[in-house]
């Protein structure tokens, strides 16, 4: 587990993506470290395999953005790998990937939504 914190801290990323021969077998996400490490002390030495979600949940580089924020929304994923058609590692795509995403190909569309997405105005303001 301690490699794989430091990588963490080392690339400034949220998570890494563990997997064998290119094929993922887990992910460990500073939420593991958060919600399954909660002792006083935390000992860096045991296996990431015993703290790291197994077999995550994945999407092709086919599928479309609705599937993965449909994942993000449902299953409260922040990351999500992507998988080739052979089902290696291909990449990781994450919350601020989407929006970043949408923000590029619908500018005026984000630009003009409210601050909350069903905020309705009950009467006119302003002039």
């Amino acid at each position: 587990m301690r490699e794989a914190v430091e990588l963490m801290q080392a690339r400034r990323r949220p998570c890494v993506l563990v997997c064998e021969e290119r094929k993922i077998t887990g992910i460990f996400t500073e939420r593991d470290v958060l919600n399954r490490l909660t002792s006083k002390t935390i000992d860096y030495t045991v296996p990431i395999d015993s703290v790291m979600t197994p077999d995550p949940k994945t999407l092709r580089l086919d599928e479309r953005v609705a599937d993965a924020i449909r994942m993000m929304t449902v299953q409260g994923y922040r990351h999500i790998p992507l998988v080739d058609e052979s089902g290696l590692v291909a990449g990781l795509l994450s919350a601020r990937d989407v929006l970043v995403y949408i923000a590029e190909h619908y500018p005026a569309e984000v630009l003009n939504l409210p601050p909350r997405l069903h905020q309705a105005l009950r009467q006119v303001s302003g002039g």
